[in-house]
């Protein structure tokens, strides 16, 4: 065993708890443990508090983590993001996963957070589904005569039923075309051939529920104004969860992000088209893919949030109103869910009626608010000008450091009215709207290439 060396942190000395005479303190030693699959192991330089009198000794949280971490690298233990990737290739889930695969939704849900480690088996198992796609149409078909099947989308090839016509009329095909994800045709039969073979689904009975399940793992900012179907809703969320996946970030951190949104918010004064790439990588330095998915028929959300994995989050954009003053609105909106609502995995907002309603969504609206643009500084803006003019608004939003669009929206939105004419401001060009070659290269950040699951 190695000598056993005193830890140079200084650390608050806490009274033994054996003998009540002695003191914890902090040493790192070797530490042998035993598990079922790979017998004795000697962890080595393991954090600990060890009593100056006694002797007992006390692991604390570091010290556990150390060990779980050497145990699961020991027996090979599969790691939180490959049991995501295996949900991802087969765009499955955590309930669906559960009923295919019989391991349960809550095992599930503690494997990807962390909580818990699964056994070898198990580890075994899902390496065995992710690395063979046949093998996992085996098992989701129930079919264990033997006969090794290839993956088929969908099940079989022909015209769709009448449940699965009013499924294709929910879906925003010419969109889906023009962002290359299916052929363009005009067959129905054809069509569903297309949309089964990138969802991986075996009909298009299957793509409707998956689609629904979708918004179950994301926050979602819902334009209740508009008419909505959960199918197109859902597979918005899909190709933003697909453009995410294609962005590299670092690992997530809510500390990492509270500093981006401050370098970020020095940006609201610039162009939207010099900023969007900057505005990326500040957030992909902290964790957090943002992606921008254009508005798809009877979507009718402007942005959604979640957290893909414990180490990455996800923005998804919808440039709602092509405005520059909603972009900074939703975005900042986004990001208070991830700072205040979100902080496991597939954790989602209940669903509302009116967002006014709706607490985790005023709070969200607040704090997106007061990040842009001061409360204390608006109440004496309006003590000063009760009728403010476009001159008052620039002075005030220099004051603010943000575009005047920006001070505007968020004082009409507080104050529940027009407290100054949008319509005016556009007229003296400070409510800019992006061009649609501006909307159009900002939707140019985020790939969608590459996205089906079978070549078509």
């Amino acid at each position: 065993m190695k000598p056993i060396t005193t830890s140079p942190r200084s650390a608050k000395e806490l009274p033994c708890f054996e003998c009540a005479e002695g003191r914890l303190l902090p040493i790192r030693a070797d530490y042998t443990t035993s598990s079922p699959s790979i017998g004795e192991v000697t962890i080595p330089d393991v954090p600990m508090l060890r009593c100056d009198r006694c002797g007992d000794t006390v692991i604390g949280d570091e010290g556990n983590r150390l060990i779980d971490a050497w145990l699961d690298h020991c027996a090979n233990i599969i790691t939180p993001e490959e049991v995501q990737s295996f949900l991802t290739k087969y765009r499955l889930t955590q309930k669906e996963a559960s009923t295919i695969t019989g391991l349960g939704e809550k095992n599930l849900s503690r494997w990807l957070t962390g909580r818990a480690r699964p056994s070898v088996s198990v580890s075994n198992f899902l390496r065995v589904l992710l690395a063979d796609e046949s093998a996992f149409e085996l098992l989701r078909q129930r079919n264990f005569s033997g006969r090794r099947i290839s993956a088929s989308y969908p099940s079989s090839d022909r015209t769709p039923d009448e449940e699965e016509k009013t499924v294709l009329k929910q879906i925003d095909y010419p969109k889906l075309v023009e962002l290359q994800v299916v052929r363009d045709t005009r067959s129905p039969q054809e069509r569903r051939t297309q949309l089964c073979r990138w969802a991986r689904c075996g009909d298009l009975l299957e793509f409707r529920r998956k689609m629904e399940t979708r918004m179950e793992s994301m926050a979602a900012f819902k334009d209740t104004r508009q008419k909505a179907n959960p199918v197109s809703a859902g597979l918005w969320v899909c190709l933003g969860e697909e453009a995410g996946r294609n962005l590299e970030t670092q690992p997530y951190h809510r500390d990492h992000l509270r500093e981006a949104v401050k370098r970020i918010r020095n940006l609201t004064t610039r162009p939207l088209t010099e900023t969007a790439r900057v505005v990326q990588s500040e957030l992909a330095n902290a964790g957090v893919a943002l992606v921008f998915v254009p508005i798809m028929k009877e979507s009718a959300l402007r942005g959604c949030t979640g957290l893909v994995t414990q180490n990455k989050a996800l923005i998804i954009h919808g440039l709602k109103y092509r405005s520059l003053s909603q972009f900074w609105i939703i975005l900042f909106h986004e990001i208070a869910h991830l700072l205040l609502h979100i902080s496991d995995p597939g954790q989602s907002i209940s669903d509302y009626e009116e967002a006014s309603t709706d607490l985790h969504e005023a709070q969200a609206d607040e704090w997106a608010h007061d990040t842009l643009a001061s409360r204390d500084l608006e109440l004496e803006f309006l003590a000063n000008h009760p009728k403010p003019q476009p001159w008052d608004l620039e002075h005030y939003a220099r004051q603010l450091h943000v575009h005047p669009a920006i001070a505007a929206e968020v004082l009409n939105r507080r104050a529940g009215e027009e407290v100054i004419s949008f319509a005016f401001l556009r007229k003296r060009g400070l409510f800019p709207q992006l061009s649609e070659s501006e909307t159009e290269a900002l939707m140019a950040t985020s790939s969608f290439s590459g996205s089906s699951a079978v070549p078509i």
